[in-house]
């Protein structure tokens, strides 16, 4: 029997058994279609830990630390010859368009720490010609980094070294208010001490098992990997929640859309026309590119916008992690490490009570 049996193969599955592991952890992972096959190998890979939120929220605080932990896992990394991290520092620039905007991002740099400043006009234009000449300026993020989320996700699993069944789970065997196995649709009965299910937005289907109400929903999100003429870009740049950025790869990614399809993943053209209607409204200039690949995926959202993290209600040894929405990639570590501490070391949830599901959740 395993200590720990994780379901599902995104960032926190995976960041889950790897820091399981180097806490002495036995883990088995299971995964239906295989490792970063969904939204974190087809993510940006941003890393903005800014995060404007309602009061009392705890996800700002969760946003920075989580951006911390990439550091540090960016060090931890480096320091082996087995894998490459991916971790960059990048800085961004959020475009205005209207003095409205204008006016919010100067308040965010006089209210912020140094790692902010508002560029106007002649500045952007001096870091990149290329940008619209109706932009006012922009709010310029220098702690801001990049990863290449489906490499960091499959260095973290081929470090965490977990069995690994290619399987998909179908329901639970609950016993004195715990879990004690899991089936698979093969007909096995995987047995642990502690469960983590990290399904991203097929999670409402564990909350079925534990008899929850459903309350995550997909969101489809599009992505452009172009090659275009011309140097590339220094700063990634953003506008209205869409970004777009020269990546490790040398292509430049470009997206995203928001899209409330269900679990539709396909590539769509509107999604297509959509994204490049961006890239002109950023770089109007004549551009010569080929759209190299089209990507679609669906992030998993909670109806508050918060994250789901903690133990599922009425149990003693299962656990869960998703809703990280846009920002999974982000937060995927740090969860995946408070969640192995959880199912390991039973501390209780005092950290992040407040991301735990008992704020949503109700029985049928």
């Amino acid at each position: 029997m395993t200590d720990l049996v994780v379901i599902g193969g995104g960032i926190v599955g995976v960041s889950t058994c790897y820091y399981a592991k180097f806490a002495g952890a036995r883990c088995t992972l299971i995964e239906r279609d295989g490792i970063a096959s969904q939204a974190s190998g087809y993510a940006f890979g941003g890393l903005h830990p800014r995060l404007i939120s309602k009061a009392g929220s705890e996800m700002p605080r969760f946003a920075a630390r989580s951006f911390e932990e990439h550091q540090r896992l960016h060090g931890e990394l480096e320091s082996l010859r087995s894998v490459q991290s991916t971790w960059r520092r990048r800085s961004s620039i959020s475009l205005a368009w209207d003095e409205m905007e204008a006016s919010e991002f100067r308040t965010h740099a006089n209210e912020s720490s140094t790692s902010s400043r508002w560029l106007d006009a002649t500045d952007i234009h001096r870091l990149e010609p290329r940008i619209a000449h109706d932009a006012l300026g922009g709010l310029l993020t220098t702690d801001s980094a990049e990863v290449d989320s489906a490499k960091l996700a499959d260095s973290l699993f081929q470090l965490a070294e977990p069995e690994f069944l290619e399987d998909e789970v179908v329901g639970v065997k609950c016993t004195n208010n715990g879990v004690a196995g899991i089936r698979t649709r093969s007909g096995e009965l995987i047995t642990g001490d502690a469960f983590v299910f990290a399904m991203g937005p097929w999670s409402n289907l564990a909350f079925d098992w534990f008899d929850l109400n459903r309350f995550i929903q997909p969101l489809k999100g599009q992505i452009l990997r172009l090659q275009v003429d011309g140097p590339a870009l220094q700063h990634s740049f953003s506008t209205n929640g869409n970004y777009m950025s020269t990546k490790q790869d040398g292509l430049l990614w470009i997206g995203t859309t928001e899209e409330q399809v269900e679990f539709d993943e396909s590539p769509t053209n509107e999604g297509r026309r959509a994204i490049v209607n961006v890239l002109r409204r950023m770089l109007p200039g004549p551009i010569d590119y080929s759209v190299i690949k089209q990507t679609a995926c669906l992030r998993p959202i909670t109806p508050d916008g918060e994250l789901i993290l903690g133990r599922v209600p009425r149990t003693r040894n299962a656990y869960i992690g998703t809703g990280g929405g846009r920002k999974g990639i982000l937060y995927g570590p740090l969860m995946g490490k408070y969640l192995a501490e959880l199912a390991l070391e039973a501390k209780g949830e005092a950290r992040w009570s407040s991301l735990s599901l008992n704020r949503i959740a109700r029985s049928h």
